[in-house]
């Protein structure tokens, strides 16, 4: 049955959930660390540094995907558009 709608790209959108879910991870960390900065904890900063920067690459990784099917798929939120053949 057809609501009128676009159809969404469920895997876009689950590259976009992963995406959003990473970069959360990150931002949290970043918070984390300006707190302990803020605070004087220099110490446990650098030990959060390295925390960022994994949480930094993982969101990186979980962007180029989104964007890599995004290219690959030639598909958006709106609607559901796919190369030829794919």
């Amino acid at each position: 049955m057809s609501t009128g709608l676009p159809e969404v790209c469920q895997e876009r959108l689950g590259f976009l959930n992963k995406y959003r879910e990473t970069a959360k991870t990150y931002a949290d960390a970043v918070s984390a660390m300006a707190d302990l900065a803020g605070a004087g904890l220099h110490t446990e900063v650098l030990v959060l540094r390295r925390s960022c920067r994994d949480a930094w690459e993982i969101a990186e990784k979980a962007r180029m995907a989104l964007f890599r099917h995004e290219a690959d798929h030639q598909c958006d939120l709106e609607t559901r558009r796919f190369s030829a053949g794919a």
